[in-house]
């Protein structure tokens, strides 16, 4: 696929150069063009943004800035980083997924799922291993004729292992319980029929469907249960649920019960089992719990578990939009996630004229047939006649080969890599797409152009401008001290540390140590870190009057805080009052910022006698 990638780019890159411009080139950067759509998108995307609406002239000046500094770093060649490349591949692979998706097959794939939600499904089932489906279309025919009862079938060859305890019966199932293709059958087969075999991870199915009914929703409950081992006498159980439920009946508290009596683990929750649909718990529980109003307390149900008292606590129905949501993260970790941009490559497949060259898809399906797949790909490593024609690209053989295929025994290789040939079609289509997206979609070129320059903008400012202030601390001091006037105090300031901790008797040993040790301001983090490693939290402040109670009560005469928490517990260290501030540490968020602006403009001035800048007064006219 590489080196079709590098032939889709250079047909793209024809495309591109023979192409009629439509678009009016409104300035040059730097030699770069731009054009006016692009100025236009920015400029109303900007406008959105702003309380006060720009003229196009006033947001011409910002846009060049931009554009200058976009120049910049090219030339300091930020797209060419290993952190650009990572950052701007991810970013450009989740746009272009609804470029190559058929937004009509995601809308039918989830309005198919969401009609399953409204409805519960009657089943009996067969499942047979992934490898005999032959067998599962001969038993399908046998339960077909009606000459041997499907039950019948299913006992005497399901591998399910819960045919021993249901006889395949599965009763009532929901939607979003089982594998998507099982949902599938179950649903998209009428009442009374034999749905075709059905292919899961798991193996093959056949299902009965019995009857339907819409879905009930979700019902919060809690039960009380009194485990019997499977084929154990239960009547010293059945003893114990009936005295557990005289005992309700008298007035005790279900919780409590559940607690001092259940053998479920959610006794220990007061026998709380959440929220569930039909289909989650055995048969005999599930039809009990539904068939109940909310608040009331069943007598003893047996089920395979042994004996329960359930409690319906309360119900609901999920909105159209939970549902939504909830089928949304389903397809995602399923099959169905890819089917929009299987269909979606299939419609490309006209567009393209995406085709197989059958002289060459035959010669290797013979060679396939003949040596198998694997000596074929050594075989034909280096054969370039053409497989598959996608627009004005080829895909070899060669190309095809280098892919490894997993075989699956129970079908012939030559069958899969047709199957494989086909989907490659649809594969090397969207491809091809991916390549064009700039090309056809002005909103998808405005957005990657956008996020490319701003990844590469980014870097660059970091590197030019907002990194200087750790890295020059020496030049941040020094614009401080030539524009001290500018950050005076309109009122005094309390500057000093205020130190935490846990407790009374740690803060007592903190106290000691200053006075012992008295560290300077640059040592006192770290000999704190050093003494008290843990439970003690440090503060460097430099505030006024009434933005801290304790800073109010150590300098401005406020009343002493009660502190609570885990921080209840403090002392003071090295606080004085200022009139000014004393270096640039007490005002640094200030300085800096301020710092920054003065640092760009500086840099914007720069960029602009460093790059050329034309702008084409005729088509500005034109901007909207």
């Amino acid at each position: 696929m590489n080196k079709l990638l590098v032939t889709l780019l250079a047909g793209a890159a024809v495309v591109s150069a023979s192409a009629k411009p439509k678009d009016p080139v409104l300035m040059t950067v730097d030699g770069q063009p731009v054009t006016l759509s692009e100025f236009e998108y920015l400029y109303h995307k900007n406008a959105d943004q702003q309380l006060e609406q720009e003229s196009v002239e006033q947001y011409l000046q910002r846009f060049i800035d931009y554009k200058l500094k976009v120049a910049q770093a090219r030339h300091e060649r930020q797209d060419t980083t290993a952190e650009y490349r990572k950052d701007f591949r991810q970013y450009r692979r989740e746009l272009s997924l609804p470029f190559l998706a058929d937004p009509e097959e995601e809308k039918r794939i989830l309005e198919d799922a969401y009609s399953h939600t409204l409805e519960d499904v009657n089943i009996d089932h067969i499942m047979l291993p992934l490898s005999r489906p032959e067998f599962a279309d001969s038993i399908r025919a046998v339960a077909v004729s009606g000459k041997t009862d499907f039950l019948e079938l299913a006992k005497q060859y399901s591998v399910d292992q819960s045919v021993a305890k249901n006889g395949g019966s599965y009763g009532w199932i929901s939607a979003g319980v089982y594998p998507f293709e099982f949902e599938d059958g179950a649903y998209n087969t009428a009442v009374g029929t034999i749905s075709e075999v059905i292919e899961t991870p798991y193996g093959l199915h056949l299902l009965r469907v019995n009857a339907r009914r819409p879905n009930a929703g979700e019902v919060h409950a809690a039960h009380i249960l009194v485990q019997v081992a499977e084929n154990a006498d239960d009547s010293a159980a059945k003893v114990k649920i009936d005295s557990i439920y005289n005992e309700l009946l008298a007035g005790k508290s279900f919780e409590t019960l559940a607690q001092e009596l259940s053998d479920c683990p959610s006794g220990q929750r007061g026998g709380d089992l959440d929220w569930f649909a039909r289909g989650r718990m055995v048969p005999e529980f599930d039809e009990a719990v539904f068939s109940m109003k909310n608040g009331e307390i069943s007598s003893p149900i047996k089920t395979r578990f042994g004996w329960h008292i359930i409690k319906r606590i309360d119900s609901r129905t999920k909105s159209r939009k939970q549902a939504m949501d909830e089928i949304k993260v389903a397809i995602s970790r399923d099959k169905r996630s890819v089917m929009p941009r299987i269909a979606r490559g299939k419609s490309l497949m006209k567009e393209y004229k995406t085709r197989f060259n059958d002289k060459g898809r035959d010669a290797l399906l013979a060679s396939v047939r003949e040596i198998g797949y694997d000596s074929t790909s050594v075989v034909m490593a280096e054969d370039k006649t053409p497989l598959i024609f996608v627009g004005d690209s080829i895909v070899t053989i060669a190309d095809f080969v280098k892919n490894k295929i997993r075989m699956n025994p129970r079908n012939t290789e030559e069958a899969q890599v047709a199957e494989k040939l086909d989907e490659k079609l649809v594969s090397v289509t969207l491809v091809y797409e991916d390549h064009r997206l700039e090309q056809k979609y002005p909103e998808f070129r405005n957005l990657s152009r956008e996020y490319s320059e701003g990844l590469m903008l980014f870097a660059s400012m970091q590197q030019n401008v907002w990194d200087r202030p750790t890295t020059n601390p020496e030049e941040l001091e020094a614009y401080f001290q030539a524009n001290r006037e500018k950050y005076a105090f309109e009122a005094p300031r309390w500057k000093g540390y205020i130190i935490y901790a846990t407790s009374d008797s740690l803060m007592t040993q903190v106290q000691e140590f200053l006075d012992v040790a008295k560290p300077e301001p640059s040592q006192l983090g770290d000999m704190l870190k050093e003494n008290f490693p843990k439970n003690i939290r440090v503060e460097r402040v430099v505030l006024p009057k009434g933005e801290n109670a304790i800073v109010d009560y150590v300098a401005f005469g406020g009343h002493e805080p009660a502190l609570s928490g885990r921080w209840a517990n403090y002392v003071t260290y090295l606080g004085h009052l200022i009139d000014a501030p004393e270096e640039v540490a007490d005002v640094r968020g200030k300085v800096t910022g301020d710092w920054i602006a003065e640092l760009e403009q500086q840099w914007i001035t720069t960029l602009r006698e460093r790059y050329p800048v034309k702008v084409n007064k005729k088509v500005l006219k034109k901007a909207k």
